[in-house]
């Protein structure tokens, strides 16, 4: 039997949390924060850490050159925490509507449906930088009813990450495309930003996500429990009075909406939305409204390590995020894919 905490809240409201999970959940955060300060702290240039104290408190005027290093690191930190969460929880959520434990953002194509409405976007239609991410956000749902519809009818595994692999291929040939129509210089930049970096990454890039990621959380986490009838299955869900067919699309627009910002900032980052949900569900098991905050945690831990690992070991060189968490995603994905294989 789980043990939890009954949280009681006047005659009628009582809201049970499960121990584990909250005690998992606080662990995670704990070291997401301790992650953050060594984050504003490494880097090519070392600041000793009383000059970061002095930095964070509001009261106390920290050197100019404190203010110009950490004016280019906060953003990023801030970006990969919130966006790690975001994809995290955009990938748990499209396992929990195609019940397929390796659907991912970047698998499933949504991610370069994305990566095609901002190239397309920003290189033939000229759409303003801070229209992007709704621009993203059409062209990744888009993608997601595309790949779902076709694979409709497929009840494997193995056909619903075919149909999401061969969708990606035409966009990521159609992206390549209009990469290239820009001559060295644009393709160059384009091509950092196709591989996740957050190198580029500013304060206004920071504030715009933090716009999109506060409700889009808040909207997640209260949609959690909702989630939880389409793990039995479509049929199963109707049965006991859910309505499956509108709870999926929502769940589908919301994973688009959680990813459309990030790809529009800082490019795409495969597999991250398919480790952190198997970590999570390792961790805490299949519920929806334990394993989602547990989710997005450990996807703001993975973005934020990779990040901070691609800047500060490979000096002088910076090794873009997305790269060293697409190399961790590979064996993530060959892993969960045998355990499918062998669990039917």
């Amino acid at each position: 039997m789980r043990r939890a905490l009954l949280i009681r809240s006047g005659r009628h409201v009582h809201i049970p949390i499960a121990l584990r999970p909250a005690a998992i959940l606080l662990v995670l955060l704990s070291l997401l924060i301790i992650l953050a300060f060594a984050a504003l702290d490494l880097g090519s240039t070392p600041l000793p850490a009383g000059e970061l104290l002095r930095w964070l408190a509001p009261f106390i005027d920290a050197t100019r050159e404190t203010d110009a290093v950490l004016l280019l690191r906060w953003p990023r930190v801030a970006v990969a925490i919130l966006g790690g969460a975001m994809i995290a929880a955009s990938g748990h959520l499209l396992q929990i509507v195609s019940r397929n434990g390796l659907a991912d953002p970047g698998l499933l194509g949504i991610s370069q449906g994305t990566m095609a409405a901002v190239v397309l976007g920003a290189a033939v239609l000229g759409i303003p930088p801070q229209w992007l991410a709704p621009a993203g956000l059409v062209g990744g749902l888009a993608t997601a009813i595309l790949v779902l519809s076709l694979a409709y009818r497929l009840a494997s595994t193995t056909g619903l990450i075919l149909v999401g692999l061969a969708v990606s291929i035409v966009l990521g040939a159609l992206i390549e495309i209009v990469m290239v129509q820009g001559g060295m210089a644009q393709f160059a930049r384009w091509l950092a930003w196709s591989h996740g970096s957050l190198t580029a990454v500013s304060a206004e890039n920071a504030r715009m996500v933090a716009i999109w990621a506060l409700p889009l959380i808040v909207l997640t986490l209260l949609v959690a429990r909702s989630a939880t009838p389409l793990l039995l299955g479509r049929e199963q869900a109707a049965a006991i009075g859910a309505a499956p067919q509108k709870l999926a699309l929502l769940l589908t627009l919301l994973s688009a909406a959680l990813v459309a910002p990030i790809v529009a900032v800082v490019g795409p980052i495969s597999f991250l939305g398919l480790i952190a949900a198997h970590v999570a569900r390792k961790l805490v098991g299949e519920r929806p409204q334990e394993a989602l905050p547990v989710s997005m945690a450990c996807g703001a831990l993975l973005l934020l390590v990779a990040d901070t690992a691609g800047r500060t070991l490979f000096l002088p060189l910076v090794v873009p995020a997305g790269i060293l968490v697409s190399v961790a995603g590979v064996a993530t994905f060959l892993i969960a894919a045998r355990f499918t294989s062998s669990r039917r």
